[in-house]
């Protein structure tokens, strides 16, 4: 009874916090549209966790409360970082641009480092690093050096696998990913990881790794990769950069919309990655029944 009492005026606070900071606080970019847009969002999500809740679908539930609570919270510290004025100094690129650039080829090198650490081992999302290279060598260079990240990354991660085996693999990616993905790259092989490196509801990384204990060559693994992995990158350089639709101006209500869009998208993959996937599969599998038998 008291931890339902502490939760509830937990999220009492974030929802009235979020009211009296998006109401009070001025935010040069933000206007007033944006700000009730991010106040309905909130609202929607929270109600939606407490319906979902009330319906008995408690995996729901708690996927729509992770997401009142990492956007509140996201907003919260953007608020604070703006009050202190650390958001200026982070968004002013050419600064960062100018100090990396200073340190000539170092700069570089340390964000490629960045980028093979994060296919290893870094918990930080990938688009996060390739988004932060582009907004600093703009969207081509940025490109070519978190290509150049993720491929050595890549190739690590399939050294790793290969010289140290099972063990290893299985405490990095877990016992569930390791049996089915090495499965699955047994039986179907060099297309199966073309299709999961193109599409973004396979884990990209742990494939990598396990691959390695496959019976996939290096030579093939390291041509998939080379020719996939870049693709996602340059997409992501792109627009998540700026270059192509803006952070400001119009570009701010096309991104909402992209966002929201993409809280959907996430749900739908949530709900139905495990058969999404199942069905991509059992066409690899198809087609390649359909060549044996052709060829046979």
């Amino acid at each position: 009874m008291i931890k339902k009492i502490i939760i509830f005026i937990v999220n009492s606070l974030i929802l009235w916090g979020a009211f009296l900071c998006l109401t009070f606080i001025k935010i040069d970019s933000m206007n007033n549209i944006i700000k009730l847009l991010f106040l309905i969002i909130i609202n929607i999500l929270y109600l939606t966790t407490i319906i979902f809740k009330w319906l008995k679908y408690y995996k729901i539930s708690r996927f729509f409360y992770v997401l009142f609570i990492t956007i509140s919270i996201g907003l919260f510290g953007y608020i604070i970082l703006y009050k202190l004025e650390i958001i200026d100094t982070i968004s002013s690129i050419t600064k960062l641009k100018n100090y990396i650039l200073s340190t000539k080829e170092k700069g570089v090198f340390i964000y490629i480092l960045l980028q093979i650490a994060q296919v290893i081992i870094l918990p930080v999302p990938a688009a996060i690093i390739c988004i932060v290279g582009s907004l600093i060598y703009g969207p081509l260079l940025g490109s070519i050096y978190c290509s150049i990240g993720i491929l050595l990354g890549s190739f690590v991660s399939f050294w790793i696998g290969k010289t140290f085996g099972n063990k290893i693999v299985t405490w990095i990616a877990g016992v569930e990913n390791t049996e089915k993905y090495s499965k699955i790259i047994r039986k179907r092989g060099a297309f199966f990881l073309i299709i999961a490196f193109l599409l973004p509801m396979f884990p990209d990384d742990i494939l990598c790794l396990i691959s390695g204990i496959s019976n996939m060559k290096f030579k093939n693994f390291a041509l998939i990769t080379t020719i996939t992995r870049p693709i996602g990158v340059i997409c992501m350089s792109y627009f998540g950069g700026g270059h192509i639709i803006p952070f400001n101006g119009w570009g701010l209500y096309v991104w909402i919309i992209l966002l929201i869009a993409f809280i959907f998208l996430v749900i739908l993959m949530y709900k139905y990655q495990e058969r999404m996937q199942n069905y991509i599969l059992n066409k690899i599998t198809k087609n390649k029944n359909k060549r044996n038998n052709t060829e046979s």
